[in-house]
């Protein structure tokens, strides 16, 4: 009972002993009593434990597949988190993008002229008509060279962004650049959607990609609030700055690349390209 015998002073036979109590500084028998304690628990963290794990099931249930971690492959998670910083870095430069096609065509100095208006319409017609003639010649590649597509649809929507908002500095140019840059996006969100059923796939392991496509826009939706978010007060803070929008635009295009890049590094194809037999082979 944590008692040790000890001999008492004075005693006249050595068989008389008395019992005492273990000093605070027999450092054995202490620790072993403070570990055999059981810790104390703060009572608010008590209270909190049980709504936080409503939350945490009910975040999981929205934006990750039912079975998650066991149903999807491996790296899914930092695929997902990567993918999110993208398409929250895309969305705000979107909004980027089409205020300042609607300053090119003159809101804020009035009334929108009809001209104004026709270009609109003529630009996305132009543009998705390019974007047919394009995807005719190159949709094919999409299957064979998915991470490389997928990486480079970013690309072209950073460069098809910096023209809408280039369209400021020669609003006589509208047309001829609304297009270009509305042709380019559209084979962006082609190569970009094309390429990411592909690593849908590549992530099913419980014959869940319905699961696995539903959750993955879901997480699309999520970011992209928070993109439309910050590209508004974006906007709102720069007016009508061309230089100051073109910063701003840099910034965001260089975070949507580098976290592509990510994604695609995210990503466990299990099957072989033409490049990736060479690379294999070279080994």
């Amino acid at each position: 009972d944590g008692y040790t015998l000890q001999r008492t002073r004075g005693a006249a036979s050595s068989q008389e002993f008395v019992a005492k109590r273990p000093s605070a500084g027999d450092g054995s028998s202490s620790s072993s009593s403070l570990s055999q304690q059981a810790p104390s628990t703060s009572p608010l963290l008590a209270l909190l434990q049980r709504p936080l794990r409503r939350v945490r099931k009910t975040l999981q249930a929205t934006f990750l597949p039912s079975g998650y971690p066991t149903s999807v492959g491996s790296n899914y998670m930092s695929y997902t988190l990567w993918q999110a910083v993208t398409n929250f870095a895309t969305t705000a430069n979107g909004v980027l993008a089409s205020t300042f096609l609607l300053y090119s065509v003159g809101l804020g100095a009035g009334a929108i002229p009809t001209a104004g208006a026709m270009n609109w319409v003529l630009k996305d017609g132009l543009g998705q008509l390019g974007t047919l003639l394009f995807g005719k010649a190159i949709a094919h590649n999409f299957d064979i060279h998915s991470k490389t597509w997928y990486f480079m649809s970013f690309l072209l929507l950073s460069t098809a962004t910096g023209l809408e908002i280039a369209t400021i500095l020669s609003p006589q140019s509208f047309l001829v650049m609304g297009s270009c840059a509305n042709m380019i996006k559209g084979l962006s969100w082609m190569a970009g959607g094309s390429t990411r059923s592909v690593f849908n796939l590549s992530f099913v392991r419980d014959n869940n990609i319905a699961d696995i496509t539903a959750k993955n826009t879901s997480q699309y939706i999520f970011a992209s609030l928070f993109g439309t978010t910050a590209g508004v007060s974006i906007c709102a803070y720069i007016g009508q700055s061309a230089p100051l929008a073109l910063l701003c635009f840099s910034g965001l295009a260089w975070t949507s690349i580098y976290s592509a890049y990510r994604t695609v590094k995210a990503i466990p194809l299990p099957t072989l390209n033409s490049t990736r037999l060479q690379l294999l082979a070279a080994r």
